[in-house]
């Protein structure tokens, strides 16, 4: 990279913004400084790369990030086809209006899925090809494909997507709006779509990686994925290996987003269950969240695990202001929905909260259900809590939290047996696991933290 690696994460962000023609005002208004500092930051780096103008600074980022080894880093990840979507009718317009859907689709998912995307692969589609075709034709392991409908008033973009390999269907789904508004509701629908298709896309991914291979062996963008795969887990050992494999993504690849976005959400999770140190899990994902902000300003995983770092301090104003930025600039981002239902509910504006979840939900169906129970029982719905619970512990059974949730639920509701068999179990399991650490570390002073604390003390914990 010569030259560039002495560029600063905003100097090279800015470097590639004016290489693809923005102006220092746009670079502004995109990364949300001032011209000004804009201009400060671009004759730095024209003095650091040795260049007299813009031009010559916009060529010498060209020719790096062309590179051949650079680009096979980049295409050696399992690839997405978006197809062109099928107009329902031989209208013009609705012919326009699904070229449209799928160009900006494409778009997106190059922006927010972290893998090579194949765009608009018209000459398949032409040919009427299947999927697997497809993939074998384009080199793609994922193709997303799907129709427009336009009838007056009204109109219907369905989506659906495939797994190249097997030609099975991972992921389908219908939008409804005003036929007349297609392309004020497109981004809008664009971003559901990937928001919805994109955790299952991981899953798919991480499954296809080979666990078995030593970390010295894997590329950063496969560590980060097998680090998530882990994480996802929700138990000690595989967060601890999780963080192995991030930190050595990072070691690699100190400017991919995603795995400093994974270590924030393993240290929260160490924070959350205990694991270890309050204080280290809380300085990582403060450190994590600075630097998703860093390299990716105009996404949300940074303010996320901002809102995260506020609640682990307990201060549920600063959760919720964090999480409404960050579903300012992702309104498809479910986890900042379901966050900021938690942090409404504890600030006393339960209505608020109860619609929050439900765009979670919408949005990421069960991804949430441990943070629906915590929702239930902080309103005192302890049945609704307990039943959520238990589904999270069958998806995790590692998960502390949420075999504590489970437990402290089941006492509250009155049934102390099956409380007792599920404080047995986090005991078995979580030995070090204790009320007293819920209290210090997200504030006593908040009613369902004291109920859910008393309940695991009159258990035990």
């Amino acid at each position: 990279m010569g030259d560039l690696e002495k560029l600063s994460s905003r100097q090279r962000e800015i470097l590639e913004l004016l290489a693809k023609g923005l102006t220092n005002a746009e670079i502004g208004s995109v990364l949300g400084i001032s011209p000004t500092t804009v201009r400060t930051h671009v004759t730095a780096i024209l003095a650091t790369l040795d260049v007299t103008n813009r031009t010559e600074a916009a060529m010498r980022y060209a020719e790096c990030a062309s590179r051949a080894d650079r680009v096979e880093t980049v295409l050696r990840a399992p690839a997405l086809a978006v197809l062109p979507f099928e107009p329902v009718d031989d209208d013009a317009r609705t012919r326009a209006a699904a070229n449209g859907v799928a160009y900006d689709l494409a778009a997106l998912f190059a922006r927010s899925a972290w893998l090579p995307v194949i765009a608009h692969a018209a000459a398949a589609r032409a040919r009427g090809a299947t999927p697997v075709e497809v993939g074998v034709e384009l080199g793609a392991s994922f193709i997303v494909d799907g129709t427009l409908r336009l009838e007056g008033e009204r109109g219907r973009v369905a989506a659906r997507l495939i797994d190249a390999g097997s030609g099975h269907v991972l992921w389908t789904e219908r939008f409804d709006f005003d036929g007349r508004e297609l392309f004020l509701v497109q981004d809008e629908i664009c971003a559901t779509i990937v928001a919805s298709a994109h955790p299952l896309l991981l899953r798919r991914v991480q499954a296809t990686l080979r666990h078995d291979i030593h970390p010295e062996d894997l590329a950063a963008w496969e560590l980060a994925h097998l680090g998530l795969g882990l994480a996802s887990q929700r138990a000690a050992g595989p967060n601890a290996a999780a963080v192995e494999h991030l930190r050595a993504a990072v070691a690699r690849d100190p400017n991919l987003a995603l795995a400093h976005f994974a270590l924030g959400l393993c240290a929260f999770d160490r924070v959350l269950n205990q694991w270890g140190s309050s204080r280290d899990g809380r300085d990582l994902l403060a450190t994590s969240a600075v630097r998703c902000m860093e390299l990716a300003p105009h996404g949300a995983e940074g303010w996320y695990l901002s809102a995260r770092l506020e609640q682990s301090r307990g201060d549920y104003e600063a959760t919720a202001r964090a999480a409404r930025v960050a579903i300012g600039k992702n309104p498809s981002f479910a986890a900042g929905h379901a966050l900021l239902a938690q942090s409404l509910h504890v600030s006393g504006r339960s209505d608020e909260a109860l619609v929050a979840m439900r765009h979670a939900e919408r949005l990421g169906p069960r991804a949430f259900v441990a943070g629906l129970a915590a929702l239930h029982f902080a309103r005192g719905e302890y049945l609704e809590a307990a039943a959520a619970a238990e589904q999270a512990v069958i998806a995790a059974p590692g998960y502390p939290f949420a075999r504590a949730m489970a437990a402290a639920s089941r006492w509250c509701a009155g049934q102390g047996e099956r409380a007792r068999d599920h404080m047995q179990r986090l005991r078995e399991e979580h030995p070090g696991f204790a009320a007293g650490a819920l209290l210090a570390t997200f504030g006593p002073e908040v009613d369902a933290i004291s109920r859910l604390s008393g309940a695991l003390h009159a258990l035990g914990a």
